[in-house]
């Protein structure tokens, strides 16, 4: 038995191996979840699993770390040893809600995935299906460097990656998009997202009921849930703690606006702040403009999201840590979005509000994943 599943396990793996070395990835996908966040997930750990993971991972690791990780936990309380999956100063599902925003949950058509070697009757994301899930990723990726435009009916990876959701990680959706537009959007999530933190909306709340436009223009069409937004195949208890996940994706689009790859912002002052009823906070410099991953370096753009392009900026005014810092004291104390929407119009203060987004001067490309 053990020889036949390692003579089984070799080839795929290897298969694996050389799929995933293929593309170079966007936003830092971290697959070092935790064995906590696995269980509230229910995320299998059998040996078959285990072994297509782990030869993602290991594929991965040239262009993963857990940047978005150690900043949650640093705005959690820690400062030392803030990375990595043993660091759990944030709580579980607060870290698998960062982790939503670049591997959401979804489902497909078999149709939709024709050509691709996906189970399309189970829930995808990286961690259940890596071999579908790299096929896609890539897939979806030489579609956008060719033009094509994803949105509501594609499947989530495509648009959160390359189409209508890439506001989720503090970008334009598409070259010439004025910074107000993206503005407005990631605004509107931020209401969602906070909102949903709090408990206002349960797990059966249909998204097509939800009067935010951002959310209408995204999810109303469908019967979606806020169920199947954020937990979609989820069996391990993650549903009742839907509102951390909700925080932890508010989290992620807010940390990425700090990336370089993601936005350009100017440096910051110190002496502007950004309001809050918790006690003000020194505001991060103006975003002068939102970057389009599409025809992106996609190199360039990962080398932007590392962890040391991060520590570079973790002392100055109005750092990531600061801001992630005085929404957990925000949302402890039950601030209402009323309350705390100045607090983000200011973290989220234009330079230009008709600046046109672009690739970026530092990560203009092809937009076409290269080999390594």
């Amino acid at each position: 038995m053990i020889r036949t599943f390692t003579q089984t396990a070799r080839p795929l793996s290897a298969a694996l191996l050389l799929l995933v070395a293929g593309g170079a990835w966007a936003y830092k996908l971290s697959t070092h979840s935790s064995e906590e966040e696995r269980r509230l997930s229910g995320i299998t750990a059998s040996t078959w699993s285990m072994v297509q993971r782990e030869a993602a991972r290991l594929s991965i690791s040239t262009f993963t770390e857990p940047v978005h990780e150690e900043i949650t936990n640093r705005s959690y309380g820690c400062n030392a040893a803030c990375d990595g999956s043993e660091a759990l100063n944030a709580p579980a599902a607060v870290l698998a809600g960062v982790r939503w925003n670049d591997d959401p949950p979804f489902a497909m058509t078999a149709n939709q995935a024709r050509g691709i070697r996906c189970n399309t009757r189970e829930t995808i994301r990286f961690e259940t299906q890596p071999v579908c899930w790299v096929g896609l990723f890539l897939d979806a990726n030489k579609g956008a460097a060719a033009g094509k435009r994803y949105g509501p009916g594609d499947a989530m990876l495509y648009r959160t990656h390359f189409g209508d959701l890439q506001f989720l990680h503090a970008m334009a959706a598409r070259n010439g998009e004025p910074a107000f537009v993206t503005k407005e959007r990631i605004m509107g999530w931020s209401e969602f997202a906070w909102r949903a933190s709090l408990g206002e909306y349960t797990l059966d709340t249909r998204l097509k009921e939800i009067q935010i436009p951002v959310i209408q223009a995204s999810f109303g069409r469908t019967q979606w849930r806020i169920l199947d937004l954020y937990t979609q195949g989820a069996g391990g208890g993650l549903r009742r703690m839907y509102q951390d996940v909700a925080f932890g994706s508010l989290l992620h689009t807010l940390q990425d606006s700090y990336a370089a790859g993601h936005a350009q912002r100017e440096e910051s002052s110190g002496v502007r702040e950004c309001p809050l009823a918790t006690g003000a906070v020194p505001a991060p410099g103006a975003i002068a403009e939102f970057h389009a991953y599409n025809q992106q370096d996609h190199d360039l753009h990962a080398h932007a999201d590392t962890g040391a392009a991060f520590a570079r900026y973790l002392s100055d005014p109005g750092n990531s840590v600061d801001i992630g810092r005085a929404l957990v004291k925000a949302r402890d104390r039950k601030l209402a979005w009323n309350e705390v929407q100045p607090f983000f119009d200011c973290v989220f203060t234009l330079q230009r509000s008709d600046a046109p987004a672009s690739p970026g001067d530092q990560f203009e490309g092809s937009g076409v994943a290269s080999s390594n």
